[in-house]
């Protein structure tokens, strides 16, 4: 099952993805001969409009083929992409990144309007049948504020408190907003060897928010997760983070299917961070990916420097096949690993 939720987030991710450069070429007067959502051989498409639209069986990616820039087949100069204006050709390059960038926000968006999983360290998350704890009218749900008179903020605070305990546990809880006093007597485990209530810790609620406050919040937690991915690309340059660190298809694989199995929330979040990631990685200037060619774009604007066409994509050819050879580096690594 991991491999098709992995398979359903990387096509929605891609297929926004290639949306984008899509819908702002065809905005832009630019004739699109292809979408292809994977490589190699085609698994089926269809024609409509004048673009083949294309699934193929190697689903690692995506393009959109435009007249003039992915390939020589003569055309009128309105629908050639290297006529258009240089602002024209930044869009239609960026616009990928921008659309992975748009959808992480609207997914961050709706999860805080929804609630947004979080821990709760005190938070009771269950209460065990017959234990200490379900006797005196503990129930799940329930925030532990002190343990014998001490305040507590983690869950290895209330353990420690209850295996220092002699005799009976004095905790102070907090339940639909209001604050309980309640007295147990701890029952010593033979086996673990340590006084127990009954209880597992920490717990998990879903925090709402309104619109507005939604809003700033994933706008938030999208810069948070750009300067965290940024930091790590940087780790990865200067040696700080080493090659465990990184994760091929099949680690993102299995990650995926445990997000899966936590729930449609966990899943959309990583749905959400993997789109920034995505959306970031491909605008970073590395020949082949889409801040590649936006880097040559840049170039090109002086008059100073131009670089032909053919030497261009010469490049980028080369900076594909050092990409799929660091993918299967990486893919080797998953499976040593895993």
């Amino acid at each position: 099952m991991s491999v098709l939720y992995f398979l359903i987030l990387i096509s929605i991710l891609v297929l926004i993805h290639e949306y984008g450069h899509y819908i702002q070429a065809k905005l832009n007067g630019v004739k699109v001969y292809e979408f292809s959502i994977g490589f190699g051989p085609k698994a089926f498409s269809f024609e409509r409009n004048g673009t083949m639209f294309s699934v193929r069986f190697l689903p690692i990616g995506g393009y959109v083929k435009l007249a003039g820039l992915d390939t020589d087949e003569p055309v009128e100069d309105e629908l050639n992409f290297n006529k258009k204006s240089w602002f024209s050709k930044f869009l239609i390059l960026a616009s990928g990144g921008i659309m992975n960038f748009l959808l992480a926000i609207l997914i961050l968006f709706i999860l805080f309007v929804w609630g947004v999983p979080t821990v709760v360290p005190t938070g009771i998350n269950t209460v065990l049948p017959g234990s200490p704890a379900e006797m005196a009218g503990i129930k799940p749900g329930d925030r532990i504020i002190s343990v014998n008179g001490k305040e507590v903020t983690l869950s290895e605070e209330i353990t420690q408190a209850i295996q220092s305990s002699k005799d009976k546990v004095i905790l102070e809880i907090e339940r639909g907003g209001e604050r309980l006093t309640i007295e147990l007597i701890p029952k010593y485990d033979e086996v673990q060897k340590r006084n127990l209530i009954g209880i597992t810790i920490p717990a998990f609620t879903d925090i709402r928010y309104p619109v507005g406050e939604a809003f700033i919040m994933s706008l938030k937690e999208f810069s948070t997760i750009i300067v965290g991915t940024l930091e790590a690309f940087g780790g990865l340059i200067t040696g700080k983070l080493g090659s465990e660190a990184i994760s091929g298809p099949i680690g993102v694989a299995r990650i995926t299917g445990a997000a899966a199995q936590m729930g449609i929330k966990v899943f959309l979040q990583l749905m959400a961070f993997l789109s920034i990631q995505l959306g970031l990685f491909n605008l970073l200037p590395i020949p082949a990916l889409d801040g590649g060619r936006i880097f040559f774009l840049i170039l090109n604007l002086g008059k100073k420097i131009k670089i032909s066409p053919e030497k261009e994509n010469l490049v980028h050819y080369i900076g594909f096949l050092v990409l799929l050879i660091l993918m299967i580096i990486v893919t080797i690594g998953d499976v040593s690993r895993f």
